[in-house]
């Protein structure tokens, strides 16, 4: 199917999806968004289809946002009588009080919308990794830390830059953050919005990789290939077992991994790894 903000290749098992909308170095727009969750439906669909790689059209990964987008949202609202921030409540306060007169999720809160989409990564329940080309800005970061694995090129750029628009991380990165870098290094990225090289993404725990640029898309397909001809069922359970893991103690993730364990006992792959370790060759997963 074509479409007119992503390219779409499916290389084997593994399907890539590469943003590609030159102009605005690969902003994400409702469009691209929509773009994506389509693919993304097909992979979850394709019992062929087991691993997905995310990368952008050189010499950006995802500039964030489109911000010519936002300017035209700013220019609307303007010309609608907001109420006032009021100046009698600290911005804790009013935050708790417009928290406590949220409504229900509406439908624009779904799939369709931008801000969720590093959601619908992160709940991918088959292997994502995101092949940081170039600047990940914004949500562009938002997006690459909702993939499982981040591999970067020497290239590759990132940065909180909500704040440089007097805006908040709303895609997510409050959440991922503080789990991969820790709190004092959230908070530095968060209120200065500086941009990190590939070296300092890596010492900090932001990417499992970097390599370079030449290199990037060769290093990302092999380990792409090698996860989707693994047991990926059972790598949905470890998946959700680490996710489950993030809000309970040890005991508990010993006692939520014995049935995860048993799960992964019954399928085809489990066998098929047993046969051919007595066997002595290698073996031919399939994901099921």
């Amino acid at each position: 199917m074509p479409h007119d903000y992503i390219e779409v290749a499916d290389v084997g098992n593994v399907m890539v999806i590469t943003m590609d909308d030159p102009t605005t170095r690969n902003a994400i727009g409702g469009e691209m968004s929509a773009e994506i969750n389509s693919e993304l439906d097909r992979l979850e669909a394709d019992p062929n289809l087991r691993a997905v790689v995310l990368t952008g059209r050189d010499p950006s990964f995802c500039s964030g946002a489109n911000v010519k987008r936002m300017d035209q949202s700013v220019q609307e609202r303007s010309k609608v009588a907001e109420e006032p921030i009021p100046t009698d409540l600290t911005a804790w306060d009013y935050l708790e009080h417009q928290w406590a007169q949220q409504d229900e999720p509406s439908d624009e809160e779904g799939a369709e919308n931008i801000r969720f989409l590093p959601l619908r990564l992160h709940d991918l329940q088959k292997p994502s990794i995101a092949a940081v080309n170039g600047y990940a800005m914004g949500l562009g970061l938002g997006i690459a830390l909702s993939c499982d694995i981040r591999l970067l090129s020497e290239n590759a750029r990132l940065s909180e830059t909500f704040i440089r628009r007097g805006l908040i991380p709303a895609d997510g990165s409050c959440w991922q953050l503080p789990r991969m870098v820790g709190l004092g290094n959230t908070f530095l990225m968060q209120y200065t919005g500086d941009v990190l090289d590939s070296a300092e993404a890596l010492r900090l725990g932001l990417a499992s990789k970097v390599v370079s640029h030449d290199d990037l898309m060769e290093t990302t397909m092999e380990l792409a290939q090698r996860i989707a001809d693994g047991p990926t069922y059972s790598m949905a359970l470890i998946k959700k077992l680490v996710q489950k893991s993030l809000y309970i103690d040890l005991e508990e993730s010993l006692r939520l991994a014995g049935p995860a364990q048993e799960i992964s006992r019954r399928t085809e792959d489990h066998k098929e790894g047993v046969r051919a370790f007595v066997e002595k060759r290698r073996p031919a997963y399939t994901g099921r």
